[in-house]
């Protein structure tokens, strides 16, 4: 951000807090800081942004305030009641919290309603004041730092749009290169897994300000489908381009340029693809879009020649590992056709409705609405609720009903966006004592006028909405301390006292919050990490289980199962591990090293991928070449029980430790695969064998095999991991 916009900034948040008060000052309202807090915390870089954030607080605010009133209707009258209910309501809106893309709207729904509570303690008649009075100025403030930022110096959310995507496509393109080094050298960059992750927070900040540039820039406004669709396909083939490496890792010892002969060719397509994917990107910065480029080429669909005579040299399982190789490079080829398709339309070099018509494809398994973690961290605002209640009732501190607030509102933050806060504390109590308290005690007191009082409001504003442009906290904790604690209206009240006490609330309810943290062990990382370990491996081995012929109608219910097992137990691990892995205390657990975390966090992925593969695989054969897959069905009964077994033996934590040998059992099971494909081709008139139902059996034999390597290694990495310092108590 240059000075020029830091200023222009600035001028508009000091703008939007004058004209604000001024209005409050004349409509003689009660509660002004809270719209003027309102208008702290959305000042976004963006309008659309702005705009966004303002919407979800007004709308909690009103859903917050809806379920304060029902709580002080139904248990006004009885404290264990009322208790009990306002931790329910923490629980419910924490869950939904974690799920939401509006994650603002679910925060204030929560506070609201205790703040309710605590507002009209013993004086009931008063909420309907608070809450409707905490509306309509938080309204207000919204309402009036949207119009300044349209009106004044209006910045859209285009150029950083412009400038997230061309970072992706960027990493995009690096990734695949490090993977096609893979494929020909055997050997990867050691960047790629911090690339990996970096592209999955770039996904997410991608999605946010996609979020704003709806509201705020028109061109994108108008392609809001097609923009969903491009989001969706990013996050399709960067799925894809993982399970076609994980493919990789099976072929190392094929000769991959003799089995397909035109494999460096379609790796050049699909380079190119990439490529010309940027370009489109890099030319939205223009209003006309010139289609100067054939791409009629790259959107052809690749078709892979298998070198037959060389392919029959091969063993059956090597034909398996090559055949899945092929079939993850086909699903590559198809979304990255995909994803050029979607850049064409957003470029206009090709109409809307040559998308797909539903709305929003997806991936099969997308992440599921339930989720048990999820659950267990709502849990905690209402635990910290439940404590701060009870050590106001017991103790009676200073600030009173304002304690267990506190403590919900921290709570709530925390489920949010985790932070540390005790270094928050600290800021807002500098920035109260050292801003706020020389002005609310020495500067205001002097004013002998409104414009006198306004003026002040706006150098204040100016000075740290300017600092801010440096660094948020420099704006966030003086301003937002500012406008609760002096409290500006017409009846304008100066004491010490209650600067003393605020920051004392502050202080318990920060300290409750993290005692609360401490004390509660489901919520330390390590402890998530083995529920998440123990699910995952459970989850899997009840996959494995699932896998077997069925009529029809059977198959379509198992699918069911299996896809609620994939949203609830597999497919979460991915984000879990990322975040618990930057949270775990290494020095509390120094046999568990970051190095032996990085590697079990690495297995666990590939065993998720491969599952993924193999469930994949084992659906499309079982729906066209039934009749095939059943003749190996006794030694497929095999295979997915020792698969689930092991499974098993390692989700329990006793047995993490028993280094679990597949190597000698998956050999036998080997050849005795080889033996019976060998009999059945030899049995089976070679002009009578259904092509299709052989390579669709040759694609499950295949991420059976590589499921088996990646469980290999996992066990290895495991045994590495002194499971039981993560599963002792800390206290």
């Amino acid at each position: 951000m240059t000075q020029k916009i830091q200023l222009q900034e600035a001028f508009k948040l000091a703008l939007s807090m004058v004209l604000f008060y001024w209005l409050a000052l004349t409509m003689d309202w009660d509660l002004p800081k809270f719209g003027a807090l309102a208008i702290v915390i959305i000042s976004l870089s963006t309008t659309g942004a702005s705009l966004n954030k303002g919407v979800m607080r007004v709308v909690g605010t009103g859903l917050g305030a809806l379920a304060g009133f029902v709580l002080l209707s139904w248990f006004s009258q009885s404290s264990l009641g009322m208790l009990l209910a306002t931790a329910a309501w923490l629980v419910f809106v924490g869950y939904f919290l974690q799920t939401a893309r509006s994650g603002d709207t679910w925060f204030n729904a929560g506070f609201l309603a205790v703040a309710v509570w605590s507002s009209s303690y013993m004086k009931v008649d008063t909420a309907f004041h608070f809450a409707t009075t905490r509306f309509l100025e938080t309204a207000a403030g919204v309402l009036i730092f949207t119009l300044v930022s349209a009106l004044l110096w209006p910045r859209n959310s285009g150029p950083a749009l412009q400038q997230q995507g061309q970072a992706i496509w960027q990493d995009m393109q690096t990734l695949f290169n490090s993977y096609r080094q893979q494929l020909s050298t055997g050997a990867i960059d050691a960047e790629t897994a911090d690339l990996r992750t970096r592209l999955a927070g770039e996904h997410q900040q991608l999605l946010a300000t996609l979020d704003a540039a709806y509201a705020d820039t028109p061109t994108v406004g108008a392609k809001k489908r097609s923009w969903e669709i491009l989001r969706i396909k990013l996050r399709a083939f960067g799925s894809a381009q993982e399970l076609w490496r994980e493919s990789i890792n099976d072929c190392r010892e094929l000769p991959l340029d003799e089995l397909l002969p035109g494999l460096t060719v379609a790796l050049d397509i699909l380079t190119q693809r990439l490529k010309r994917g940027r370009m489109l990107w890099e030319d939205q910065k223009t209003d006309i879009i010139e289609d100067d480029f054939d791409d009629t080429t790259l959107l052809k669909e690749i078709h892979l020649q298998v070198d037959k005579p060389a392919c029959n040299a091969l063993s059956h399982f090597q034909q398996a590992a090559l055949m899945n190789f092929v079939i993850q490079l086909q699903a590559l080829d198809q979304n990255s056709r995909n994803l050029l398709q979607t850049l064409r339309v957003l470029a206009n070099l090709e109409a809307d409705n040559s998308l797909p018509a539903h709305t929003r494809p997806g991936d099969l398994y997308q992440p599921s609405f339930w989720n048990p973690e999820r659950l267990l961290r709502a849990v905690f605002p209402a635990a910290c609720w439940v404590v701060g209640y009870a050590f106001w009732f017991y103790v009676e501190p200073p600030g009173g009903p304002a304690i267990p607030m506190m403590g919900a509102a921290f709570g709530l933050m925390m489920v949010m966006a985790p932070a540390n806060l005790f270094g928050l504390l600290i800021v807002l109590l500098l920035s109260m004592f050292i801003t706020v308290a020389p002005v609310y005690m020495l500067l205001m007191p002097s004013l002998d006028s409104g414009f006198g009082l306004l003026a002040l409001i706006f150098i204040y504003t100016m000075v740290f909405g300017y600092l801010g442009g440096r660094s948020p906290i420099l704006k966030m904790g003086p301003l937002a301390m500012f406008v609760m604690m002096v409290d500006i209206n017409n009846q304008q009240v100066y004491s010490f006292i209650l600067l003393v006490t605020a920051g004392l609330v502050m202080l318990l309810g920060v300290t409750i919050v993290v005692i609360v943290h401490r004390l509660l062990s489901p919520m330390h990382p390590e402890k998530i990490l083995l529920r998440s370990v123990h699910r995952f491996l459970s989850g899997s081995a009840r996959i494995v289980d699932d896998l077997h012929i069925r009529q029809p109608r059977q198959q379509q219910q198992a699918r069911k199962r299996r896809k609620r097992v994939f949203e609830t137990a597999i497919l979460p691990i991915s984000a879990q591990l990322l975040s618990i892995e930057k949270n775990l205390d290494y020095e509390l657990f120094p046999d568990n090293t970051p190095e032996k975390v990085r590697h079990l966090v690495d297995s666990l992925q590939a065993v998720r991928l491969r599952m993924q593969t193999l469930e994949t695989a084992y659906t499309t054969a079982a729906n066209e070449s039934p009749e095939l897959m059943k003749s190996l069905e006794s030694i497929d009964g095999k295979w997915r029980n020792y698969v689930s077994d092991t499974l098993r033996h390692w989700s329990r934590p006793g047995h993490r430790e028993n280094r679990v040998r597949l190597q000698d059992s998956t050999i036998s099971m080997s050849e005795e695969v080889e033996r019976k494909l060998d009999k059945l081709q030899s049995d089976t008139d070679p002009g009578s064998i259904d092509k299709q139902g052989l390579r669709n059996v040759y694609a499950v034999i295949g991420s059976t095999q590589s499921l088996l390597d990646a469980m290999q290694e996992l066990g290895e990495n495991m045994q590495q991991i002194n499971w039981q310092q993560w599963s002792v108590a800390r206290f």
